[in-house]
């Protein structure tokens, strides 16, 4: 952990952006000391991030993905501040006086904390390097922690006390005009900065005001909302005689509802209590559960999960009873059984329900996602979960996608061409790639095939084409479908992913990948505590 912290502090701090020229820039004017504490608060702001990416405080991320554009924009402007400031500035007499007196060591730490904290995108490095030299595992104690954490600021103070030491030493070769030159062109480059984030910041703010719908993500790691606190699944108990329904925050236009569910009250030859109307306790056998969706209209359509033991059955074996009921469209077919393909009892089952144009397809099962109904119903204006009396249920990593989601179709429909120009290319990231290793939570996420895949260059990233290797759900992909994106950062060879499932939708969580020369790709899910490792075949 010493070492991996070492490490960590060091890269966190060793990109050259505003804050290391700004570092520079005073370690010449002002001496090294001036330029050593501005270090000292980018370190303290690095560490923030770190313990914040730690320590799972999923609402601080929530807060910073939900504002980072804000953040970003208002981050911009103190740069452009600042870079007006130091473009038209006279160096003359902090270069005779590098010890001025006209600043403390609290204003410079507090400069160098605010210009480094008001970047909220050093959470992806910092989620890339965590997974790199596995730096949260299970087994690690809160010592080993402890350890960590310090090493991390440890190393990232003698990185500018390094920095610092090798400016000085050159400070001497530096006149009066080439001091005047190095402030026009650092708050020139300064000024670009700012102007850059600014533009992105405000293209992101316009998107938003245009309509873009976020997915919403329900888990464990990140709470559930007014319904429930980060940390451990959401537990629906009805003890009543009447069916609990449960809202859930959609978003407008739903398009796509994904959720994990065990049926806790579900155990074979038991039954479970619940109070009637009368007051008098009852017992009740497999109680179900269900879903609820609600269109424009004001049509709701009901689907409820029931297990039942099937005596038709030579072997007595249970069975999924799935139903379903709309209050304006008469419902005339009988409810449908299925005898494999689920965990029957309180295991876990996995459900998604997605439109396509005025059709609704769900689909489910414990370890692969087969078809269960397919409907028609209206636009989605609202969604939640029915437990019936004398149920419980658990319920975990539930996705809810708004408009703009398109039904999956082949992006690349030459593969062979495609090869044939990527073998003449020269990006090292470019090319056939296979599923070298991997871990894997299972209870969070469930390998889908030994993947092989394609790398093509896009302009701001790499499209992940799928070429073959698919277990779950074969049938469901086609030879040139993407299977992914990569985005890239302002940090080098780290990448922000969309990992798509079967369906079409984006794997819950920030995913992030890291590409190490010269041939090997991690894909780390932080919030299903999984990773996969591709190497480049060709």
């Amino acid at each position: 952990m010493l070492w991996r912290g070492l490490a960590i502090g060091v890269i966190i701090s060793a990109p050259m952006g505003p804050v290391g020229i700004l570092c520079v820039q005073r370690t010449l004017e002002k001496g090294r000391r001036t330029g050593f504490y501005t270090g000292v608060g980018a370190a303290l702001s690095d560490l923030i991030y770190c313990l914040i990416t730690g320590f799972g405080l999923s609402f601080v991320e929530e807060f910073l993905k939900s504002n980072q554009n804000v953040i970003q924009l208002i981050g911009s402007v103190v740069l452009a501040v600042f870079g007006v400031y130091l473009f038209r500035s006279n160096p003359s007499r902090t270069l005779r006086k590098p010890d001025s007196k006209d600043s403390s060591p609290q204003k410079d730490i507090l400069s160098g904390f605010l210009f480094t904290f008001s970047n909220p995108l050093i959470v992806f490095l910092i989620i890339g390097l965590f997974a790199r030299f596995n730096f949260l595992l299970p087994e690690i104690t809160w010592f080993d922690y402890i350890v960590g954490f310090i090493s991390v600021i440890v190393g990232a103070l003698a990185w500018w006390w390094v920095v610092t030491f090798a400016i000085n030493k050159v400070r001497a070769h530096f006149n009066l005009r080439s001091m005047w030159l190095i402030n026009k062109i650092i708050g020139g480059v300064i000024m670009i900065f700012a102007i850059v984030g600014a533009v992105s910041a405000i293209g992101g703010i316009s998107s938003a005001k245009a309509g873009v719908r976020e997915p919403v993500f329900l888990n464990r790691a990140r709470g559930f909302r007014e319904l429930g606190e980060p940390g451990q699944p959401l537990t629906l108990t009805n003890p009543s005689a009447d069916t609990l329904n449960v809202g859930l925050p959609t978003v407008a236009g739903l398009e796509s509802l994904e959720f994990r569910v065990r049926n806790l009250n579900n155990e074979a030859g038991k039954k479970y209590q619940f109070t009637d109307s009368c007051g008098k306790i009852r017992k009740t056998a497999h109680p179900g559960w269900g879903v609820w969706l609600a269109d424009v209209s004001g049509d709701t359509l009901r689907i409820t999960f029931n297990t039942i033991d099937d005596t038709r059955s030579s072997f007595d074996s249970p069975r999924l009873q799935i139903s379903r009921k709309s209050i304006r469209a008469a419902d005339k077919e009988s409810p449908k059984l299925y005898d494999s393909g689920f965990d029957f009892f309180t295991g876990e089952n996995s459900f998604i329900i997605r439109r396509f144009g005025d059709c609704l397809i769900l689909r489910g099962g414990n370890r692969e996602n087969k078809e269960l109904l397919r409907m028609e119903f209206g636009n989605i204006m609202g969604a939640g979960i029915m437990v019936v009396p004398g149920g419980k249920i658990q319920l975990d990593n539930v996705v809810m996608s708004g408009g703009g989601l398109s039904s999956r179709e082949v992006a690349y429909k030459d593969v062979i061409q495609l090869m044939e120009r990527l073998a003449r290319s020269q990006d090292p990231m470019e090319g056939l790639w296979e599923e070298f290793d991997r871990e894997m939570e299972e209870n969070k996420m469930r390998p889908g095939g030994r993947y092989r895949l394609v790398l093509a260059e896009r302009p701001g990233g790499y499209d992940i084409v799928y070429l073959s290797g698919a277990l779950k759900n074969p049938e469901a992909w086609e030879e040139g479908m993407l299977k992914g994106r990569l985005e890239k950062t302002s940090f080098r060879n780290v990448f922000r992913v969309e990992w798509f499932d079967v369906e079409g939708n984006p794997v819950a969580g920030e995913t992030v990948a890291q590409f190490e020369t010269p041939d090997l790709l991690t894909i780390s899910f932080p919030y299903q505590d999984s990773r996969l490792r591709l190497r480049r075949v060709r």
